[in-house]
C-alpha cells in the first residue's frame, strides 16, 4: 500500500497530582512519594528553565567558547568554523496570535527561526512563522527578547522580512550570499531551533535545484533549494549557509510521511529573497484570504452576493491593516480545506467586482499604476468602503540594509 507523503512547513501539558488524605498508612507513604517526585521534576524543570531562559548563562555560549581540537578533519574543522562564524547573527522568533476556541478569545503561541541580515537589525524568516502573528518576539544570542516588527511578507514565497523595533547595532549580522553561485552535492549547513532546541546545526549538501510554473508579483520565477541538511519543525526561517558562512536559502519546509525529517527539505534561495525585497514596484496589502462563490456565501452567511474574498489574516502593520481590514479568529472546516472564519469579506477591489484570489495574486497587473485602492467589504451585514494605501510597500528593501 503506498504510503502518503505530505510537505511541512517547519512550529506540554501538566498533569495534576491527586491530593491524597494521611488516613492508612498506605496512603500515608503514597501521597510522601508523590511530594518526593513533585519536588524532584519541580527541581528539574527549574533546572532546565534556568539553563534555557537565563540571559547571562547559555550553553551555546559554552559551545562556542570550546576549544577546536587538533584531529579533526578538514570537514570537520570547517564544520565548526562556519557553526562559529555563523550562529551569533541566528535569531529564535517567538509569535503570538489570537484565536477563538469554543467561544473564548485565547493566545496561541509559535515558534521558528531566522537570521540577521544589518546593522539597522533586519532579518529574515519564512513568511509562515510570523503568520497572522499579534506580537513577534526576537530572542538575540545575548538571550535578550525583543520586540520586531513586520516589514514585508510574501506568502507564495514564503520569505518575510520583520526588524527589531529597537535597532542594537552590536549585535552581529550574517553576510548574504549568492544562492546562482550553487552545485548540487556541495555541503551546507542548517541552523535553527528544531522543537525549541536553539541553535541546532545540521550538516548536509544540496540535493538539486527546483523551479515551478509560477511566479511571485508576476514577475520573479519560484525557485527552490533542494537539501538533506537535517530541517524540522522551529527550523523554518533559519538560514542555509555555504562554507564561507554566508546565507544562501531560508529554510521553508519538509516532505515527509512521518511528520518529521526524512531526507528531503526545501530552501528559498537568497537570490530570490533579494529579488522580492529589491523589487520597488511591488502591491503588498498584507491580505490573505480564501474566494467564496455565492453559494458558499449564501451558506456561510446568508446573503445573495456574486462573490468575494474572505480575509482570513492581516498581517500586523500591513497597508489593510492600517486601513482597518480585519481578518478571522473562529477556525473552521469544509471542503476539506481549515479557514478561519469572522473577517471582512470584500466584495469589491478598486473597480474589480467579486474580487477572487486572482486580486492578491497578480495585484502588480491590477493596481500597479496606482497607491490608492478603494475597498468594499461586508462586515456585521453592512457594505462598509475603505481606502488602502500602498505608497509605504513601494520601495527597495535592500536599499535601507547595510549588509
Amino acid at each position: 500500500m503506498r504510503r502518503k507523503t505530505h510537505p511541512h512547513t517547519t512550529t506540554s501539558q501538566h498533569e495534576t497530582l491527586p491530593f491524597y488524605s494521611t488516613i492508612g498508612r498506605q496512603q500515608v507513604i503514597k501521597s510522601a512519594l508523590l511530594k518526593i517526585q513533585g519536588v524532584f521534576l519541580a527541581g528539574i524543570f527549574l533546572l532546565l528553565w534556568s539553563c534555557t531562559y537565563s540571559p547571562r548563562v547559555h550553553a551555546d555560549e559554552q559551545a562556542q567558547a570550546r576549544v577546536m581540537p587538533d584531529y579533526l578533519s578538514v570537514e570537520e574543522t570547517q564544520s565548526a568554523k562556519v557553526y562559529k562564524e555563523a550562529v551569533p547573527a541566528v535569531v529564535t522568533i517567538f509569535t503570538s496570535q489570537e484565536v477563538v476556541h469554543e467561544g473564548r478569545t485565547a493566545r496561541k503561541g509559535g515558534i521558528g527561526s531566522g537570521v540577521l541580515i544589518s546593522p539597522e537589525c533586519h532579518v529574515l524568516t519564512a513568511a509562515h512563522v510570523v503568520r497572522g502573528a499579534y506580537e513577534i518576539i526576537v530572542k538575540t544570542q545575548d538571550g535578550v527578547m525583543r520586540p520586531a516588527e513586520l516589514l514585508f511578507s510574501e506568502t507564495g514565497a514564503d520569505i518575510a522580512l520583520i526588524k527589531l523595533i529597537t535597532p542594537e547595532p552590536e549585535l552581529k549580522h550574517a553576510e548574504l550570499g549568492d544562492s546562482d553561485r550553487l552545485v548540487v552535492g556541495q555541503s551546507v549547513y542548517a541552523i535553527g531551533s528544531p522543537y525549541g532546541l536553539e541553535n541546532s546545526f545540521s550538516v548536509g549538501h544540496i540535493s538539486g535545484f527546483r523551479s515551478f510554473d509560477r511566479y511571485y508579483d508576476g514577475a520573479i520565477q519560484a525557485k527552490f533549494l533542494q537539501t538533506d541538511a537535517a530541517i524540522n519543525m522551529g527550523n523554518s526561517g533559519g538560514p542555509l549557509l555555504n562554507s564561507k558562512a554566508q546565507v544562501i536559502g531560508i529554510a521553508s519546509q519538509i516532505v515527509s510521511v512521518s511528520g518529521g525529517f526524512q531526507g528531503i527539505g526545501f530552501v528559498v534561495p537568497i537570490n530570490t529573497a533579494k529579488e522580492l525585497l529589491s523589487l520597488k514596484d511591488r502591491v503588498w496589502l498584507g491580505i490573505e484570504g480564501i474566494y467564496l462563490n455565492r453559494e458558499g456565501i449564501s451558506k456561510l452567511m446568508n446573503r445573495d452576493l456574486k462573490g468575494g474574498l474572505l480575509i482570513e489574516r492581516v498581517a500586523k502593520g500591513s497597508p489593510a491593516d492600517k486601513a482597518g481590514l480585519r481578518g478571522g479568529s473562529v477556525p473552521s472546516r469544509m471542503l476539506g480545506r481549515d479557514f478561519l472564519l469572522g473577517g471582512d469579506l470584500i466584495v469589491e477591489f478598486g473597480t474589480r467586482e467579486a474580487c477572487n484570489s486572482d486580486c492578491l495574486v497578480e495585484a502588480n497587473k491590477h493596481f500597479g499604476d496606482t497607491d490608492k485602492i478603494p475597498v468594499k467589504f461586508l462586515r456585521g451585514g453592512k457594505i462598509l468602503e475603505v481606502t488602502i494605501d500602498l505608497s509605504g510597500t513601494r520601495r527597495n528593501y535592500l536599499e535601507g540594509i547595510k549588509n
